[in-house]
């Protein structure tokens, strides 16, 4: 197992130059439902208002659910590139967009939802950048808030972390190369090269390779950092098609998804048990 690591600007070029492709490469991804089924948690653990912030926002599709049920939206992410991509995509809200590092967010505005979706936090490689985005997150989140985001389990990382994977287009060729190892251990570092082959204008192909490096954060971690920000949280395991269940176990679960809000809020009763969407 590797581990190198990235600085924020280099996890930017990579995604600068994944914009481009990005959607083809998460052609299928289930946002919609995903979506819903995250706002059925966070409404049985207070979620009442309609300003939401997106992080890690990418070309915009984890913002278009928040979009379509009529949610006041800000949404961010540290590439240039995907801002941009976002912004073509949904001209009609394009100001909603802005470049932004999670962990020195600006002034945005107070929001009941703060969602981050795709892994970003996985991005975050040092408890110490943990803690500044939980931060700047308290800081955004209403006194009610529900903070929402997942993070790649150890069976990710055993898994697709440890594979090969590729995807044809009718332009476009994309090659995953993970660099992880069947023996990954909770904390670890993975990491997967992602290679584009696609169709120019003049019918040359071009090539571009981009490398991107994760941390997986254990429970403990996660909780000490949002701790460290006044927040506290309430957990649920992801199964491949957005289905949420309570519980989580790392070997069996893609992802984990949290429930954050801060410590003060009163609790609400935990949503019953569900298998699927």
């Amino acid at each position: 197992m590797t581990q190198k690591t990235t600085s924020p600007d280099q996890t930017a070029t990579a995604y600068d130059r994944l914009a481009p492709h990005y959607d083809d490469f998460t052609a299928g991804y289930a946002y919609e439902p995903w979506f819903a089924a995250i706002e059925e948690r966070a409404m049985a653990l207070g979620l009442r208002g309609r300003r939401a912030l997106d992080l890690g926002c990418g070309t915009g599709s984890s913002t278009a659910p928040l979009l379509a049920r009529g949610y006041s939206v800000m949404a961010c992410d540290i590439s240039p590139g995907m801002v941009s991509a976002a912004r073509r995509k949904y001209p009609r809200h394009a100001r909603s967009f802005v470049v932004a590092d999670m962990r020195r967010l600006p002034e945005l505005g107070e929001f009941d939802l703060v969602l981050c979706l795709d892994d970003a936090i996985n991005y975050l490689l040092r408890q110490q950048d943990l803690e500044a985005t939980f931060k700047c997150v308290s800081r955004s989140l209403s006194p009610t808030g529900i903070f929402a985001f997942d993070l790649n389990s150890v069976y990710t990382y055993r898994t697709a972390f440890a594979q090969a994977m590729v995807k044809e287009g009718d332009d476009v060729f994309m090659a995953w190369r993970g660099e992880s190892s069947p023996q990954f251990r909770s904390g670890g570092v993975g990491a997967a090269t992602v290679e584009i082959f696609s169709r120019r204008s003049d019918g040359l192909w071009e090539r571009s390779a981009m490398r991107h490096v994760q941390r997986h954060h254990s429970q403990r971690a996660i909780r000490a950092a949002l701790a460290n920000a006044g927040l506290h949280c309430e957990l649920v395991g992801q199964h491949p098609g957005a289905r949420l269940e309570d519980g989580f176990d790392e070997e069996r679960h893609i992802k984990v998804v949290y429930f954050a809000r801060h410590a003060r809020a009163p609790s609400r009763p935990a949503p019953e048990a569900r298998v699927g969407i």
